[in-house]
């Protein structure tokens, strides 16, 4: 894009001399027009500035400085305020320089008889330090570009992170649930009960705060099982499971023992309480409609629970787990679809000691 050279002075014969100096050094990057009235320039910045042409220097003499004065030059300043401004200054105008290089945007001044050396000189100079503006400009108009993409990126790269954290985090916590959960009822598993079983079990003792815990068998699973398979039995398990989970309370913990084994830790309940729960989940059980349950013992499906409290039958997580089950055999031994109490007087007048140490070994489902 070429640029202008506008150059304002009421001696026309001067303006004359003026553009060929300047057409005959310039005349190949610039364009060089001669104004003689400070309208006609005005008009002239107008029309440029519409067209969007790049006005490069306003040379300027004449009537603009002895009768528009500094109002004059501001004025043009506003207009361009980019262009370099050249004054030629006649003997006695020099007052008017310090005002037009503060205000005016004025950067260079020649006194009359113009000498065609200093005249190249300095719109040489002027050009130059325009041309390393605009290059400045378009440097930083680049850069600021180039930020704004790199914001962009950036942005987007961090919406990518935030989405990929959000994604890593749930994987997480879907593994870490499923590393807690029964793969069959959706309850809590024996890895589960077993670190809860622990924590629970101390918080008790801390806090003075009774823990039960119910160990719970399906009765004649096993026969169950073999008669009707593992299809028919495995929907049989997670329908008791969901029916121990409406029975659980918000703090209590309710996980898949093993096999056909369940197991809930029951917070702030001693005997009583955790046995009426107890209680209340066979019951809920036996009047429960499972398929081919008419060929049960009794007709039904039904369930036995054993039920410890911390600290009264155990003050750690073996001893209190070891009296829940003990309970249980002697519920089993009983006649199932009961809930039998750790403590309480022996069945049939079995030994106790003797029930303990059968009871993994004697459990028949």
């Amino acid at each position: 894009m070429r640029e202008y050279i506008l150059c304002l002075d009421d001696q026309e014969w001067e303006l004359l001399r003026l553009r060929q100096k300047l057409l005959a050094r310039f005349g190949e990057r610039c364009v060089v027009e001669s104004l003689l009235t400070p309208e006609a320039l005005v008009q002239r910045l107008g029309e440029l500035s519409r067209r969007d042409e790049a006005v490069a220097m306003l040379l300027l003499g004449g009537r603009i400085l002895s009768e528009g004065g500094l109002e004059a030059l501001i004025d043009l300043h506003q207009r361009v305020p980019q262009a370099g401004k050249l004054l030629f200054l006649s003997s006695g105008q020099d007052e008017l320089l310090p005002l037009a290089i503060s205000h005016a945007g004025v950067s260079h001044y020649l006194l009359r008889p113009i000498e065609e050396s200093q005249l190249c000189l300095c719109v040489e100079s002027i050009l130059r330090e325009q041309r390393l503006v605009r290059t400045s400009e378009t440097l930083l108009h680049a850069l600021r570009e180039q930020q704004k993409q790199l914001e962009v990126v950036q942005q987007d790269v961090d919406a990518r992170v935030r989405e990929r954290t959000r994604a890593l985090e749930e994987a997480n916590r879907r593994l870490t649930q499923l590393a807690a959960t029964d793969g069959l009822t959706g309850l809590h598993n024996h890895r589960y009960l077993q670190e809860h079983l622990v924590l629970e079990v101390e918080r008790s003792l801390r806090t003075g705060i009774p823990l039960g815990m119910l160990m719970v068998d399906v009765d004649h699973f096993r026969q169950y099982n073999n008669r009707f398979g593992h299809q028919t039995g495995d929907e049989v398990l997670r329908r008791v499971a969901r029916l121990i989970a409406e029975h659980r309370r918000v703090n209590d913990v309710v996980a898949r023992y093993g096999g056909e084994e369940f197991a809930l830790l029951l917070i702030n309940a001693d005997h009583r309480v955790a046995s009426n729960i107890g209680e209340r989940l066979r019951a809920r059980v036996a009047a429960e409609r499972f398929p081919q349950t008419h060929e049960l013992p009794g007709g039904m499906l039904t369930i036995s629970v054993g039920v410890a409290s911390c600290p009264t039958d155990g003050t750690s997580a073996a001893s209190l787990l070891q009296a829940a089950d003990a309970a249980l055999f002697r519920a089993k031994q009983g006649g199932r679809n009961r809930v039998c109490i750790a403590g309480e007087p022996p069945l049939f007048g079995e030994s106790k000691t003797l029930r303990i140490q059968s009871a993994r070994v004697s459990k028949s489902g």
